[in-house]
């Protein structure tokens, strides 16, 4: 791992304070940590408002003006929520993690490339609870579980999620420089875990439909598959009500279907973006809509493709 520089004093402010709200958090029964979590949330739009516009203009492109304000509030309790789930990734254990999953559809898939020598490529978005996610799969056989990740500008905080990633289990791998390792862990017969719903700076990308609006979408993942020949497994875990999750696990994707060419990694590509697009429809409201994914002007939308319906807002 490179070294990351000395924290400053803003970094230890921050890991201070993200330090006592977990503490706060834990205390609380669950029911009243998500309802307390899911209304800072809501509160957060008024103070966040660069990213509040971000997704209001998504939003109200794809579903209409009217209701977009509700929906923005709607997508801000679901990242409160969000919030309020980090100190299970530090707490719970093993059983208290499954015990969460009240359902699993698409296990048979899950069994089918636990198996398989070539190592998995596991795709999901930003939606749902993927950290949560990551720590669940290893005990369905996808185990060692590596994560392409971007790691945090605080070092402090860093570390702190580095190691409550590693509990069960799941190693990092820095985006910055992940070929190699990458592609040593498939060899291993390893999974690998990649979120590419954002925008990502330094790949190579194509223009595609993505939600119903040309984004422009890396290659990454089909080229990894291409080359090592492993499948492309897409799975979600999306938030049902306080504690209760959902986990969705659809068909793997064989790259020996697609050809060789650029067409060929194009195809495979668009293939992934239909899957992403798959597991957004499962909750809208609980996808990372604040995330600028859209750069081109003027913003439109692809002619006859239509949004997901609207759903995924829950209450405690």
């Amino acid at each position: 791992m490179e070294a990351q520089n000395p924290p400053t004093l803003r970094h230890r402010l921050e890991a201070a304070a993200l330090g006592g709200l977990l503490r706060l958090l834990r205390s609380l029964p669950v029911r009243f940590r998500y309802a307390l979590a899911g209304r800072v949330g809501e509160w957060a739009r008024f103070v966040d408002r660069r990213h509040a516009r971000i997704a209001r203009e998504s939003l109200a492109l794809r579903y209409g003006e009217e209701g977009a304000a509700e929906k923005v509030r709607e997508v801000f309790r679901e990242l409160g929520h969000l919030a309020g789930e980090i100190p299970l990734l530090e707490t719970l254990s093993l059983e208290g993690l499954q015990e969460m999953v009240r359902a699993v559809e698409g296990r048979e898939h899950l069994e089918a490339v636990a198996a398989d020598p070539r190592g998995v490529l596991l795709l999901s978005v930003h939606a749902g609870n993927w950290e949560l996610m990551g720590q669940i799969l290893p005990q369905y056989g996808l185990n060692p579980l590596n994560g392409v990740y971007r790691p945090l500008d605080n070092p402090i905080l860093e570390e702190r999620l580095r190691a409550a990633r590693g509990r069960h289990g799941v190693q990092p791998i820095d985006r910055r420089r992940a070929s190699r390792q990458v592609m040593a862990a498939l060899r291993r017969g390893e999974t690998v875990a990649m979120l590419v719903d954002q925008h990502l700076r330094g790949t190579e990308r194509i223009p595609l439909p993505f939600l119903g609006e040309v984004a422009r979408v890396p290659t990454t993942l089909a080229r990894f598959a291409k080359k090592s020949g492993a499948p492309i497994l897409p799975a979600f875990l999306v938030r049902e009500a306080p504690e209760r999750f959902r986990m969705v696990v659809l068909p793997p994707i064989e790259p020996g279907a697609f050809g060789d060419d650029e067409a060929g990694i194009r195809d495979l590509t668009a293939e992934t973006v239909a899957a992403m697009e798959a597991g957004i429809a499962l909750a809208p409201a609980q996808w990372f809509w604040v995330h600028r994914r859209w750069r081109r002007e003027p913003r439109e939308l692809v002619a006859g493709l239509r949004p997901p319906p609207w759903s995924g807002a829950i209450r405690p």
